[in-house]
């Protein structure tokens, strides 16, 4: 009887034993599913810590195009106001303060940057000269050439149909410019560490500056898809008169705009100019050409496409622009504390004069209406990094596009600072 006693015992015990491990194990899988609900709903809210960035911009630039500023800075730009140009002095650039500003938004909070579009190279610009001051090597130039290009015989490290039907997955090359950056991956040699980190052994003598972890620029950081400027002469910002088309203009324009009787002559005698390089090589006087480059265009398009601005565009771009020295690399860079308030002003720095100015000027603006925003959003132990691009058409600001940025060491990649230095708080948590 005892001995029943103890086996019903010991029965007990194991299954209450097995009980609670059940017991645990249910407790274990409910903690893990409300740790996962947790951290997916934390993701969520990062993702909308992203998005509040890019509305913050949104409103400081519609904010702008109104006549007032949004921002609790101080440097409003007069410049930007009065002539239109888009200058490092503006609203938008003071935003984040280049990744180092928190913004707490509830329990969120966020870090970003504003970039101008036309800060960097549009591939749509890309020839050889350029190519080969860019980080790039020898078959990387090759290969993008017979992409980008129409034609059906490669050069020796290229490749054209050809070789892109022969792969695992066929394909075409795209005879065209790319629409996106990650589009470069479809090109022989291009891998993603060659796109988004510093190459070496490359073909260009260019040199770059190092970013604040020393690192070298990779071609990510120079090259952009997708930049546009407004085709408008200096004047009030969002109310400045179109370019006139150079190739229509009739001598009742020319004479109201107070050019000489032989710079309006040169202008006639050419219905067909497809570059204001061109004319400015023709015209050689410095006032002629002051009112040429502030007023002519050679395209009746409202916005041109791949225009470097002037006033914005690191030293590193800036260095890979063919033609343009070192000295006036440098002479362009100290001009951007001020800003250029017209493209004439280029007249007034060190080395743009005769044929410089005529390779160079069709290669750039001083104002901008394309803008990438840069931010990473927090919740709790989430985040996500992004960046959206703005697009400003008839005076409003537009979202383009908004994504996910391709690579993990995002706060290195865009040289910012590991730990923000202020703090803005724009809603409490509730």
């Amino acid at each position: 009887m005892k001995r029943e006693q103890g086996s019903t015992f010991v029965f007990s015990l194991v299954a209450l034993t097995a009980l609670v491990g059940v017991l645990a194990a249910v407790a274990s899988t409910v903690r893990t599913d409300i740790r996962t609900t947790e951290n997916r709903n934390e993701m969520v809210k990062a993702h909308m810590a992203c998005y509040s960035a890019v509305q913050r911009y949104i409103a400081t630039i519609a904010a702008d195009y109104q006549g007032g500023a949004t921002t609790t800075s101080t440097t409003t730009s007069t410049t930007a106001q009065q002539t239109g140009a888009t200058t490092l002095q503006d609203d938008w650039a003071q935003l984040g303060q280049n990744g180092d500003e928190k913004v707490v938004v509830g329990d969120t909070w966020f870090r970003m940057q504003v970039i101008d579009g036309s800060a960097l190279v549009n591939t749509s610009k890309l020839n050889s000269a350029w190519l080969n001051n860019l980080p790039m090597t020898q078959e990387q130039i090759d290969a993008y050439l017979d992409y980008t290009s129409t034609g059906e015989t490669p050069r020796s490290d290229g490749g054209k149909d050809q070789y892109y039907n022969a792969l695992q997955v066929p394909y075409n090359a795209k005879l065209g410019p790319l629409d996106t950056l990650d589009e470069m991956l479809n090109i022989r040699y291009f891998t993603p560490q060659t796109l988004y980190l510093p190459q070496t052994n490359v073909v260009s003598t260019v040199s770059f500056v190092a970013g604040p972890s020393g690192q070298q620029p990779a071609l990510s950081d120079l090259l952009t898809t997708y930049s546009y400027a407004p085709n408008v002469r200096p004047g009030q910002l969002g109310q400045q008169q179109a370019r006139i088309n150079i190739n229509t203009v009739n001598q009742n324009q020319l004479r109201g705009l107070g050019l000489s009787t032989r710079a309006q002559t040169t202008i006639l005698a050419n219905r067909n100019w497809t570059s204001l390089g061109a004319v400015l090589r023709s015209v050689p006087s410095v006032q002629d050409q002051r009112i040429i480059l502030d007023t002519f265009s050679t395209s009746g398009a409202t916005r041109l496409p791949g225009l470097i601005n002037l006033n914005t565009a690191s030293q590193n771009v800036l260095a890979t622009v063919p033609n343009l020295t070192p000295d006036m690399v440098q002479a362009i860079i100290q001009q951007q504390q001020q800003g250029l308030t017209s493209l004439s002003g280029v007249l007034s720095i060190s080395g743009f004069t005769g044929n410089v100015l005529a390779q160079t000027i069709d290669n750039f603006t001083v104002e901008s209406s394309t803008f990438v925003v840069r931010v990473i959003g927090y919740c709790g132990s989430a985040s996500v990094a992004m960046e959206a691009t703005v697009d400003i058409i008839n005076n409003s600001p537009r979202l383009v596009r908004i994504a996910e940025v391709p690579y993990t060491d995002v706060i290195g990649r865009w040289n910012w600072n590991t730990d923000t230095s202020t703090e803005t708080t724009l809603k409490e948590a509730s």
